[in-house]
């Protein structure tokens, strides 16, 4: 299995730093409790889950997308991943003060995006696609046991789709302080640019969405709870983000 290298230093989130904008608020979508992510050949998820496609990528894989964000900032990179036909969930610090926000498959087709809103809980936020995505990514009934393996699937550094594998290693607290409730933390390799990952287990199905790192080995991710607590709450959702996210 491929392996990105190791994020090192204090607790970074996995993209640049945010610039200026507004972000139109939305009402989260409607996501099935167990529902189903561009580019490197020799890639291998190794699940139990998801045969490969036509094209030679399993559904999973189809499902991760590549985000830019052009803004007062510059342009930042990160990952996200669609959980229905026309929405995509990824970090808050990813599309933080957007003035334009590009996203695309895993095959290099960009998709015009809708609307998007950060949500006040977690560094979270809900993108809404006018296109209709490639596949979705089923979510977990459950909050990943202590030593369950789990694998990150998103774009390092802005490039191929990687794919690295670890372990659930407990819940601690928020290390960039977005939310009062425990964070998933595990030893899937990230870097730069993996921010919006999604965290799946070896069924296939979501668990976590991977947003920041305190070093090699000690990575954090949403968990699953977190994010289907947002999801049904509309109010979570702000309208407006700005350069000091």
């Amino acid at each position: 299995m491929r392996r990105t290298r190791a994020v090192a230093g204090a607790v970074l989130v996995l993209a640049s730093s945010a610039a200026c904008g507004d972000l139109a608020p939305i009402a989260p979508p409607e996501v099935p409790v167990a529902t189903a992510l561009p580019v490197t050949p020799s890639r291998s998820l190794d699940l139990e889950a998801g045969e490969a496609t036509v094209e030679g990528f399993t559904e999973l894989e189809r499902a991760a997308l590549r985000i830019r964000n052009i803004g007062c900032g510059g342009v930042r990179t990160g990952s996200g991943f669609a959980i229905g036909d026309h929405v995509l969930v990824t970090n808050r610090h990813v599309v933080a003060g957007a003035t334009t926000l590009e996203v695309s498959t895993f095959d290099g087709k960009d998709i015009d995006v809708r609307t998007s809103g950060a949500a006040t809980v977690a560094d979270l936020a809900i993108v809404r696609t006018k296109e209709k995505l490639p596949a979705s990514i089923t979510l977990a009934p459950a909050n990943p046991d202590v030593g369950q393996t789990v694998t990150a699937i998103g774009y390092p550094l802005g490039g191929p789709l990687t794919t690295t594998s670890g372990q659930v290693l407990g819940y601690r607290k928020d290390p960039v302080a977005k939310s009062n409730l425990p964070m998933l933390l595990n030893s899937a390799p990230v870097e730069h640019g993996s921010s919006g990952s999604p965290l799946v287990d070896i069924t296939g199905q979501l668990v976590g969405v991977v947003y920041a790192s305190t070093g090699p080995g000690h990575n954090y991710a949403v968990p699953i709870e977190v994010l289907e607590g947002v999801l049904a709450k509309p109010q979570s959702f702000a309208g407006k983000t700005n350069c000091d996210e």
